[in-house]
């Protein structure tokens, strides 16, 4: 083995699946410093900021001008006005005045640098203690994540589920855990259902950011739809616009948040259970159908006739 290279198998780097993360996707947990595939360099620490081990020896040569933080911090900046694909080692260097090569004795390549920036943009989400109500937390949480997503729209490329956790990525974990735990449900169902509440957060976001269609191109496209629906061969999608309201046939009047929050408590009454029922049937117990009254998957089944 070289020396300086480290290598790890899945059981010496403790990888552990997880589902959920800042980006809504399964996430790794990986103890281990560096990568599989790429030697870990003096200095490199896992998480932006953080100093390296007590005794550990460093490089010979002179002290290094910036910290491993400023280098992500000018990072994002470059992300932010530019996008992720005008980050790189060479634009980075060129933001802080350093050379190329000096710029690896702080991360090794590119990909651990995006991994840095997400971990530290997670750190902007600002979150108290759960509540005790699952619903409004979860609001509380998905509406962080919402604004996050719209302050660095390159999150949303950015978002992986190799994603290595550090301070930012748990601290939201862990919110969300406590969040959902008194809707009753297991640890994994609680990581499944913020996975999913993620996905459906970098879906709505990524929409709301689509280039807005020149007006006499959008114009053009109500138009067309109306043509069609009144050929009459699309009934019950024109009794939904016409129920629903003009917003539907033109996306760009629809309010972002309002459509969010509605959407949002829908699939939290399908991964969880209506409120109501919730409380009128002791959901939060956890007990889905079993241990007295019905759970919420009973209830509507039989509001259903099944």
């Amino acid at each position: 083995m070289p020396r300086g290279r480290q290598t790890a198998t899945r059981a010496d780097r403790g990888d552990v699946a997880v589902a959920g993360s800042a980006g809504g996707q399964d996430v790794r947990v990986e103890e281990a410093s560096g990568t599989p595939e790429t030697p870990s360099l003096p200095g490199a620490a896992s998480t932006p900021g953080t100093p390296s081990l007590p005794g550990a020896t460093r490089r010979r040569g002179p002290r290094p001008r910036h910290s491993r933080q400023e280098v992500v911090r000018a990072a994002v900046a470059l992300a932010d006005a530019e996008g992720l694909d005008a980050v790189t080692i060479r634009a980075v260097a060129g933001r802080l005045g350093t050379g190329v090569m000096s710029l690896y004795s702080y991360v090794p390549d590119k990909q651990t640098l995006v991994y840095d920036m997400v971990e530290e943009v997670s750190g902007e989400i600002s979150l108290p203690e759960p509540s005790g109500d699952w619903r409004a937390d979860t609001h509380l949480l998905a509406g962080e994540q919402r604004a996050l997503l719209r302050r660095h729209p390159w999150l949303i490329e950015a978002t992986s589920h190799l994603q290595p956790l550090g301070p930012g990525t748990l601290a939201v974990l862990e919110f969300a855990l406590g969040a959902l735990e008194p809707a009753g449900l297991p640890a994994a169902a609680r990581l499944e259902t913020f996975a999913l509440v993620n996905g459906f957060v970098i879906a709505m976001v990524r929409t709301e950011l689509a280039a807005a269609p020149d007006p006499a191109q959008a114009a053009a496209r109500v138009a067309r739809l109306q043509d069609l629906l009144a050929t009459g061969r699309y009934p019950r999608f024109a009794a939904a616009l016409a129920e629903v309201g003009p917003a539907s046939a033109d996306p760009a009047s629809a309010d972002p948040a309002a459509q969010f929050d509605r959407i949002l408590d829908r699939i939290l009454d399908g991964l969880i259970g209506p409120s109501e029922l919730s409380v009128s049937r002791g959901v939060t117990s956890g007990r889905f159908g079993a241990g007295g009254g019905p759970g919420t998957r009973d209830v509507r089944r039989r509001r259903c006739g099944g």
